[in-house]
């Protein structure tokens, strides 16, 4: 391509150029032999040209350019241009230099030659160079970045599906342990109830173990599921003031039938400044209930098993321990004992059964309240397991802190068995009843029958809500999940259409996963109860809703 730029005065441009300390240049004839130097010579370095020289021997890089520079010398390009050429300096290191080739004006204003300039450009270069480098490093760093969220990213979604495969995974359990257990504690209640006929006493202590069975087994289900609810972050406490030597009174009292038939000898130590705790006291009673349970289980008939309560003012804080003198647990075990699933393998917990739940729910339920766990143990010694509460100056006042409310809950009368008459409290009320377990179902609404209530049975939702168009029932047990229309459908019907918008409603369901209740509620739920659940208890809450 043709330069025309307008054409530079040579002995104004040489004149500079001599004043210049990092310039230097050559003149040169038309034939490209070197007729002058000056400037910084230095750039040179030891191959410096001399007068006679060819200017392709003194820059090479110019070889190839010959047409080039031959249309600069007729006057048709004003200049070329080779930025960055490097050449080795005085003391070896690398200098750039920038080589301009001009036409040479003599005084007659003809082209007689050329003017080769060679300015250093090093620190100029390699500023350059460091932010040419600097932008590549930061495009590989952002081609990186981009990289590992999309990695990020996938890992996400794989976990997010993992996550709902768990969550699928622990409603199915729950769904399927739940159903066929509330049909036999259900059926256990109406035997209880006397509807078959009288109970022998042989029969009476075989339909309590067959209840104990049970409740043992829905335990497991709950802790299982309360570790669903915690690592998913839906899981609350309802602290408030309790009473401190009381749950660790009854507490102990749940297990200590267990130990008497073990022969084993049971203590409690209860520092008497410790009156008042900050805590939710059902999961409090359940942590200890777990340790206790365990206590017993692992140490050996004739054996100790003992709580101890103890204040710490200064630090502001409880200790509740639990200890034996049973098999105890090696080091190496300790940290496998508070994750979930994990037991440990010895002969003597060979005939141990357990979930793997246990400690790891106490672990949890310490940390929710704003403490911890620690264990002190060793093998065939027995060990000390050690809960960390909160607590602070304006607990350690005393028992006075506690309102009537709280004294009667904290320090409950006695409880009296519940009779095993039938609570008559329906008075024909139509009851209709959606749930696709027809053997659940059946036990239930026979149950319901016999207190006084007329009850229609519906397997799916869609006969649900034909059911409700044919006849207004007075409450809807209902049931989440359905054929066809879930039961969180099925509510959200009801409370929308004008005819049903006000009918009491109870969820009762076998999934009872993390939200379940929360998203029952919000549909519009009155009551949400999960199975499997005592039935005088669900009469008693019918009853409740329908004269509310």
């Amino acid at each position: 391509m043709e330069d025309m730029s307008p054409l530079v005065d040579s002995a104004c441009l040489i004149d500079m150029l001599s004043r210049e300390h990092r310039c230097a240049y050559l003149v040169v004839d038309r034939s490209f032999r070197t007729r002058s130097i000056g400037g910084y010579l230095h750039l040179f370095a030891d191959q410096q040209p001399h007068i006679g020289d060819s200017l392709f021997d003194a820059f090479p890089e110019l070889i190839g350019n010959e047409a080039i520079l031959n249309a600069i010398l007729a006057g048709n390009v004003s200049r070329l241009h080779l930025p960055h050429v490097n050449r080795d300096g005085a003391h070896g290191e690398v200098r750039y230099l920038d080589l301009l080739t001009l036409p040479h004006i003599n005084a007659h204003g003809q082209i007689d030659g050329l003017v080769q300039t060679i300015t250093d450009i090093t620190d100029q270069s390699v500023i350059q160079q460091a932010h040419i480098q600097q932008r590549n490093e930061l495009s590989l760093l952002k081609d990186r970045l981009s990289r590992q969220n999309v990695e990020l990213a996938r890992t996400n979604a794989e976990l997010r599906r993992a996550n709902r495969l768990k969550d699928e995974f622990l409603a199915g359990i729950s769904h399927e342990v739940r159903t066929p257990l509330s049909a036999i504690l259900g059926l256990a209640e109406l035997l209880r109830a006397k509807i078959v006929g009288p109970l022998n006493d042989e029969q009476v202590e075989m339909l309590s173990r067959i209840e104990a069975s049970g409740r043992h087994l829905l335990a497991v289900i709950n802790d299982l599921l309360d570790l669903a609810k915690i690592e998913a972050g839906r899981f609350e406490l309802e602290p408030r003031l309790v009473a401190a030597h009381q749950v660790c009174r009854s507490s102990l009292l749940m297990v200590k039938e267990l130990a008497l038939r073990k022969h084993q000898r049971v203590h409690i130590n209860l520092d008497p400044k410790v009156e008042v705790l900050h805590a939710d006291e059902r999961r409090l009673r359940q942590a200890l209930i777990n340790l206790l349970s365990n206590a017993v289980k692992f140490t050996p008939p004739g054996g100790d098993v003992g709580l101890d309560l103890e204040g710490d003012p200064e630090q502001e804080i409880v200790r509740i321990t639990v200890w034996d003198t049973g098999i105890g647990i090696a080091a190496e075990d300790i940290p496998r004992l508070f994750q979930p699933f994990s037991q440990i393998q010895n002969k003597y917990q060979h005939d141990q059964a357990g979930s793997g739940l246990g400690l790891v729910m106490v672990a949890r339920l310490a940390e929710l309240h704003g403490g911890g766990v620690s264990l002190v143990s060793e093998p065939g010694k027995g060990s000390r397991f050690t809960m960390t509460l909160p607590w602070t100056r304006e607990y350690q006042q005393g028992a006075q802190m506690l309102t009537a409310s709280d004294v009667d809950t904290a320090f409950p009368a006695r409880t009296i068995p519940e009779a095993d008459d039938l609570p008559l409290t329906g008075d024909h009320q139509h009851i209709l009843l959606v749930d696709d377990d027809t053997t659940g179902s059946a036990i239930v609404g026979n149950y319901l029958q016999q207190c006084g209530y007329r009850v229609t049975h519906a397997v799916s939702g869609d006969e649900a809500l034909a059911l409700v168009r044919h006849e207004l029932p007075d409450l809807a047990i209902i049931d989440l999940r359905l054929r066809g229309l879930d039961g969180l459908e099925v509510v959200r019907w009801l409370r929308q259409n004008i005819a049903t918008g006000n009918l009491p409603i109870i969820v009762l369901t076998a999934l009872a996963m993390p939200g379940d209740r929360e998203r029952s509620l919000e549909a519009g739920a009155n009551a949400y109860l999960s199975k499997p659940v005592r039935l005088r208890h669900l009469v008693k809450e019918i009853a409740s809703l329908i004269k509310g």
